[in-house]
């Protein structure tokens, strides 16, 4: 094909005058389509009671606090696509029914809401309480910060719930601060709820600045485990009242007595075989 420019002698370049097939690659820098989130599936394995009171014990401080809870023999667990992320107790000092969540591994925030839903929904608690942790080190007050030795117990109550024991010494937890956890999905959960359900949150102190959430699902993901200075413990004259105030939320009297037992450290039980599949364990 020539040009019809008198001045130009020779025949246009190609690309000049016709596309290129370059232009049918992909362009890296083009932004894909938005793909619809893959389903989250949560299976409860089991037969947990329903309409009886939930005490939900969570990460780091669920599985410090199942160590030495007495809880028995798991009896039912909670999955998220396959990987079990929840445990299931009845111990034979409390009418609720025990929650050990995420112990083992954390769940991504897009699995938080669907967990917590799941598990409300199938269970139709009558009331909560909850144990996790807070940040020390990041914790914003007015007040001077204590160390993690000497920091207090905190809590977070919808309305209407009971506030702990005043035996516990316990503080509000209180704004600017936030909770980024699947114990907040609970608490937003249980707030949202018609008719609305009692429960109340109990934050051990924590020398451990929040973990991030995984960006996927993983069968163990604890962190800082590698390092015991890195782990937090609490004493049995913490754990022992904490425990007692749980039950007292959720309107039970206990002389419970909180013991220590096989060491400090998180340690994935040896699996064996049991009625509640691969996985089930003693605490």
């Amino acid at each position: 094909m020539f040009s019809d420019d008198p001045l130009q002698d020779s025949a246009a370049p190609r690309y000049a005058i016709e596309s290129d097939d370059e232009e049918d690659e992909q362009n890296p820098l083009r932004i894909p389509s938005a793909q619809p989130p893959a389903p989250i599936a949560v299976r409860i394995v089991g037969d947990p009671p329903q309409d009886a009171p939930l005490l939900v014990a969570s990460a780091r401080a669920g599985a410090v606090w199942a160590r030495g809870a007495d809880l028995g023999e798991q009896t039912g667990a909670v999955f998220v696509d396959k990987i079990q992320v929840g445990l299931l107790f009845q111990p034979s000092w409390t009418q609720s029914t025990v929650l050990v969540s995420e112990a083992f591994t954390l769940l991504p925030l897009s699995h938080m809401h669907p967990y917590a839903s799941h598990i409300l929904s199938t269970l139709r608690p009558t009331s909560v309480s909850l144990l996790d942790t807070y940040s020390v080190a990041s914790y914003a007050s007015p007040a001077p910060t204590a160390g993690p030795d000497s920091a207090p117990v905190r809590f977070l109550a919808l309305p209407s719930s009971p506030a702990p024991p005043p035996s516990l010494h316990a503080q509000p937890f209180q704004p600017p601060n936030l909770l980024q956890s699947t114990t907040a999905a609970f608490l937003l959960l249980l707030r949202l709820q018609d008719p609305p359900v009692k429960a109340t949150l109990l934050l051990l102190p924590s020398r451990q600045l929040p973990a991030p959430p995984p960006k996927t699902l993983l069968p163990t993901h604890i962190p800082g485990g590698g390092s015991p200075d890195h782990e937090d413990a609490w004493a049995a004259d913490t754990l022992t009242p904490v425990t007692r105030a749980l039950l007292s939320i959720i309107g039970e009297e206990s002389s419970f007595e909180w013991k220590a037992k096989g060491g400090d450290r998180i340690v994935p039980a040896p699996q064996r075989r049991s009625e509640v599949g691969e996985g089930g364990m003693y605490l």
